[in-house]
């Protein structure tokens, strides 16, 4: 089989519930030259079979099943690096995931009239019950080395984390989100840490255009979020050090705006992470409800 430009990479556990929307979505795309590889982490619902099923009736959707149960991170590395090995370019996608139909064709073209960016990502509609929110990055992101080279520290590192399910070259891009993805010892905001130093390296491009669907409403914080002080208190410094540490890649810049760059990157992780630390403090003491 020749390989596609683009590879649509499904890391499944159980999703049965959503999982043939989230497939007719990209079956429905405007644009035609994708694979799309579901990947089941063994699952125990009925997910895979709809899967197979829908192998079955569309040539351009394949299932590949692990041989024995994957973390989480484990089963996304895997797909990052099928995608790596196997396209031009590729995207994750969970079993509700949404998107507009020229979700695809948009991110293709950004990435290919600018061969200098690696992550074309798409504006955001987060769904929940309680109503919907779409989500644009602050314009203060874009030229964030130029910024940080000038003195200037950008306020806050303000995109959706749900950038990490764009579109990625796998020539360049792909070692940034394996690296990343593998390199981060905490299940919970690994997504917003992933695309840290795609922002950071200005290595990123937003397509107003294309819409990405997030569906709320997974508990993933309450099931993945830390609980402890100290288990907050070190994901925050995680967080912080790994982005702080992206400054390697970038043009130099003097110890005062180091100094600075760090603090910043200390109160987004605070944002990003939601953990406050004093009023985690206060409560524990009783001195706030």
């Amino acid at each position: 089989m020749t390989k596609p430009r683009v590879l649509v990479l499904f890391p499944i556990y159980n999703g049965e519930r959503t999982m043939r929307d989230s497939l007719d979505c990209i079956a429905h795309q405007d644009f035609q030259d994708f694979r799309a590889v579901i990947v089941d982490n063994r699952s125990t619902d009925g997910t895979a079979e709809i899967a197979r099923a829908y192998c079955e009736q569309d040539p351009r959707f394949e299932i590949l099943t692990q041989e024995t149960h994957l973390s989480a991170v484990e089963n996304f590395v895997f797909c990052m690096e099928y995608g790596q090995n196997h396209s031009d370019y590729f995207c994750l996608r969970a079993c509700d995931d949404l998107s507009s139909p020229n979700y695809l064709s948009l991110l293709v073209n950004a990435l290919e009239r600018n061969p200098d960016k690696l992550l074309a990502a798409p504006t955001v509609r987060r769904v929940s019950e309680g109503g919907e929110r779409v989500l644009h990055p602050d314009p203060i992101i874009f030229g964030y080395p130029q910024s940080l080279a000038a003195g200037t520290v950008p306020y806050a590192l303000a995109y959706p984390s749900e950038w990490c399910y764009g579109l990625v070259r796998a020539d360049g891009g792909a070692e940034i989100l394996i690296r990343r993805w593998s390199g981060y010892p905490h299940a919970w905001c690994v997504a917003s840490f992933v695309v840290a130093e795609f922002v950071m390296r200005d290595l990123a491009i937003w397509v107003k255009d294309a819409e990405f669907v997030f569906m709320e409403g997974s508990g993933s914080f309450e099931k993945y979020g830390a609980k402890t002080f100290f288990d907050k208190f070190r994901q925050r410094l995680s967080y912080t050090l790994g982005c702080y540490k992206v400054t390697r890649k970038l043009p130099p810049v003097s110890l005062a705006t180091r100094i600075k760059l760090f603090r910043r990157l200390w109160r987004v992780s605070r944002i990003k992470t939601r953990y406050d630390l004093e009023d985690h403090m206060l409560k524990a003491l009783r001195f706030r409800k």
